[in-house]
């Protein structure tokens, strides 16, 4: 079964802004490669739902899908700032998610919410 990438990629978009864990976990294939530059080391969705439970908006900026792999830039707002967060995802095909990079606007979480540096 081949599930297209660009529904998987708005379900996760979907699940991590929502703060809906069970759907991140259905989403993520077994022992998915996860890379990060905030926390590399901590729980990977604790950090997603914290995170987006701290911006009051987060919207897809851009979004480029080639074969199984997916970019996103989103649009984060707190505090009338708004600021930038980079994911690339690979999806295989049976439609999970087999490895996530994400790379955060590290100025903007240490002004914003020094919190997501500290709980980690």
């Amino acid at each position: 079964m081949d599930i297209a990438v660009e529904d998987v990629t708005a379900r996760w978009v979907r699940a991590w802004t929502t703060g809906r864990t069970t759907d991140l976990f259905k989403l993520l294939a077994a022992a998915p490669a996860i890379e990060t530059n905030l926390d590399p080391d901590g729980d990977f969705i604790e950090l997603l739902t914290d995170y987006a439970a701290a911006v009051e908006s987060i919207t897809v900026f851009s979004q480029t899908v080639l074969d199984r792999r997916a970019a996103l830039v989103y649009d984060c707002t707190l505090s009338g700032e708004t600021f930038r967060l980079a994911e690339f995802l690979t999806i295989n095909d049976a439609g999970l998610v087999t490895e996530v990079r994400r790379v955060y606007d590290l100025n903007a979480i240490e002004r914003l919410m020094p919190h997501l540096l500290l709980e980690h």
